[in-house]
């Protein structure tokens, strides 16, 4: 099990909020299905696309209209409580939920008086969710944020899959008022758990004291996100993703019963097949851990759900049997899923970790205000106007879709393109490199990497796997060392492919290649890194027998900094595939530049020896730092 899935559920804060936001998610769509067949929703001649629409316009207006001041609430008061009175006028409202309908019905027709309570219910979910959102951080480690956010969202997407699944089989059954009333006991048993973090409530009101005049200004959260550039374009990304997922869930409903020719029943499915991928994906982000880099899998989890939401169009047009479209339709939906659990922690995550605590909860009220607006346009845009047989449209309204969401992937990678030290073929490669000897090797860099960001640079570590450089490359997103490489590997199949694409230098074994030193050489001077062990080859055992006198003869003739390296926790299973291949515990360490200034350029044999010795003396000075 990965570190970070073990310490979060050691938690028993972070337990409790997840399983109270879960509870509170289920409750905040097990009446959708109930609401629907109460508007006859089934009927041949009623358009369901704008019932569905008009649903979530209803639930999600309050977040706009309040977003900011729940925000500000969630900054001031104690959020543990926010959330406790939300759940709790959320039960009051759901007992009396079928007498508002029909009161409100009487005062607004048909049209819109089933929907006015159930934007009451919206209006204390707005308060809910910055509070939950800001209180994560509170109660987990900074390098927990995406799988925490990942295991939040898988389990409030599993409740909104199970709640469509029961509240489908409940309004098939005519069954509505239970509905309702099994609603309000999930809110009240969702502030149950949450009156048991008892770790949150006290840090919340040390917190409290901290920075009043701060407080004061409920515009300090619009600043920060005007001011901080990442943080409005995370902003931005998470607005194109509700905007997007409204749109799908609002036409699901029609595709469903005109191509599909299904019923309730098959309505609810289809929300809970985007809760299952949900819940795969946030399975899958939690595997991965600290392994995952937001930043990157924002673009690619982008990609993944305008692909996904391509297929489910093909469903829609491919001339094929309602069944197997059926089945296609669902695949596509749950992939669309996997893929926006990995989106939505990602990006939640890099949020949290730039946000100061004392803002938090006024930037997240900012960011329900965003992305709900994104999702009322959409919904808005399919309830408000009288559409005529808008149902038809549905494949049309999903290709929108798609071009919007793979323009915004390509605009993320843009963005981020810009600030790549080396070409963008290496940063694609680099970042799979980080991803595998991250989760698969399970490296843990006990330092910051301390290769210099400029100038000729040598970074030096001792050799006990052929996984080594994997390792340099996986912890340095800022330099591309070039390492020193025995000259068979570098046409190999595949690694000698990655080997090229690094730039790295063959060396003839056995041999002294001059022509590798000489490269080296003008490599450095060029103010380029070079990757050397100074033990030569690979050594079990560290003995100063082994070691070679190349990198103080680089860098002496040069003048580049050396950088010491530290490696354990891997190991040569006998062949270079076995051992990439292979699990490894894998630790590394960086030091500080090795003074070589009292040894002369152009020393004799014992020069270089003695250099050769300071610097090994280096590394190993590093061991301490990477013992178990």
């Amino acid at each position: 099990m990965q570190p970070s899935i073990r310490s979060l559920l050691s938690n028993r804060g972070f337990m409790l909020l997840w399983c109270a936001y879960g509870i509170s998610a289920l409750g905040d769509h097990l009446s959708e299905m109930a609401i629907l067949a109460h508007l006859g929703a089934l009927n041949p001649d009623v358009d369901v696309t704008p019932l569905q629409a008009r649903m979530t316009f209803s639930f999600m207006l309050p977040f706009f209209l309040f977003g900011a001041f729940s925000g500000a609430l969630a900054d001031r008061l104690p959020r543990k409580w926010v959330m406790i009175g939300a759940d709790l006028v959320r039960v009051a409202i759901m007992f009396g939920f079928l007498g508002l309908i029909d009161y409100f019905t009487g005062i607004a027709g048909r049209q819109w008086g089933a929907y006015i309570p159930l934007g009451f219910v919206g209006i204390f979910a707005t308060l809910f969710a910055p509070a939950r959102s800001a209180m994560v951080p509170e109660l987990v480690d900074a390098r927990d944020l995406v799988p925490a956010n990942a295991l939040i969202g898988g389990m409030g997407l599993i409740a909104t899959m199970f709640a469509a699944v029961v509240g489908g089989e409940l309004a098939q059954q005519g069954r509505i008022q239970t509905a309702f009333h099994l609603d309000a006991a999930t809110f009240a048993l969702s502030a149950f758990c949450l009156l048991f973090i008892r770790t949150a409530a006290q840090r919340v009101r040390s917190r409290i004291g901290d920075s009043p005049a701060g407080h004061a200004r409920w515009g300090a959260g619009l600043g920060y996100v005007v001011t901080h550039r990442r943080v409005a374009r995370l902003i931005g990304v998470a607005v194109v993703f509700w905007f997007s997922g409204a749109t799908v869930r609002s036409v699901i409903p029609a595709i469903v019963k005109n191509v599909y020719g299904g019923d309730f029943r098959d309505i609810a499915r289809f929300p809970a097949w985007l809760g299952l991928g949900l819940a795969g994906g946030a399975v899958l982000v939690s595997i991965l851990g600290r392994a995952l880099r937001s930043d990157v899998a924002i673009t690619w989890c982008l990609v993944g759900i305008g692909a996904a939401i391509s297929s489910l169009t093909g469903s829609v047009f491919v001339p094929v049997g309602p069944t197997f479209a059926h089945v296609w339709g669902a695949a596509s939906v749950f992939m669309a899923g996997v893929f926006g659990a990995g989106l939505a922690a990602s990006y939640d995550a890099m949020i949290q970790r730039m946000t100061p605590n004392r803002l938090r909860g006024r930037v997240y009220g900012i960011y329900n205000v965003a992305t709900v607006g994104g999702l009322l346009v959409a919904t808005g845009a399919l309830a408000l106007p009288k559409w005529t047989a808008l149902d038809r449209w549905a494949g049309f309204i999903l290709m929108l879709i798609v071009f919007i969401l793979l323009s915004t992937a390509a605009m993320t990678y843009r963005v981020r393109s810009f600030g790549f030290p080396f070409d963008r073929q290496f940063a694609f490669v680099r970042n799979l490199c980080e991803l595998m000897v991250k989760f698969w090797y399970r490296l843990e860099p006990r330092t910051r990497c301390t290769i210099p960001h400029s100038g000729p640079v040598i970074v030096t570590a001792n050799h006990v796997s052929p996984v080594d450089p994997l390792l340099v490359y996986g912890t340095c997103d800022y330099r591309r060392p070039a390492f020193m490489i025995a000259a068979e590997y570098y046409n190999a199949p595949v690694f000698g492919w990655f080997i090229r694409l690094a730039r790295c230098i063959p060396v003839r074994r056995g041999e002294n290649d001059v022509g590798a030193t000489k490269t080296a050489i003008r490599r450095l001077r060029d103010g380029e890194v070079i990757g050397m062990f100074i033990q030569g080859g690979i050594r079990n055992k560290e003995t100063d027998e082994q070691l070679k006198n190349g990198v103080a003869l680089l860098a002496l003739r040069t003048g580049a900094a050396v950088i010491p390296a530290f490696i354990a926790g891997v190991s040569d299973r006998d062949s270079t595939f076995k051992s990439v291949f292979s699990r490894h515990h894998a630790r590394i360490a960086y030091g500080r530049p090795v003074d070589l200034s009292d040894f002369a350029a152009e020393g004799g044999r014992g020069n270089l020896d003695a250099a050769t010795q300071r610097i090994y003396a280096a590394i190993n000075s590093l061991a301490p730092l990477v013992a178990d």
